[in-house]
């Protein structure tokens, strides 16, 4: 029950700053592609910080089960 509590929160959270910065971008007096532009740019980062942690993992992971035989 906590942990569906604590998801609950954290999506709340992202919903909050999400609404910020989309409210922030919009007022900007930008060219409408830079506009775009700046809208795209945390899911960029996001993704870039998902992949890199996802590699990081799969690493460590064949790193564990990968046994050297010896000759």
């Amino acid at each position: 029950m906590m942990l569906l509590k604590n998801k609950k929160l954290i999506l709340g959270i992202f919903v909050l700053c999400s609404m910020g910065y989309f409210g922030t971008v919009s007022n900007l007096q930008v060219n409408s592609f830079l506009r775009g532009e700046f809208i795209l740019i945390p899911l960029q980062a996001l993704a870039l910080i998902y992949v890199t942690f996802w590699r990081r993992r799969d690493i460590i992971k064949d790193g564990q089960n990968a046994h050297p035989t010896r000759v």
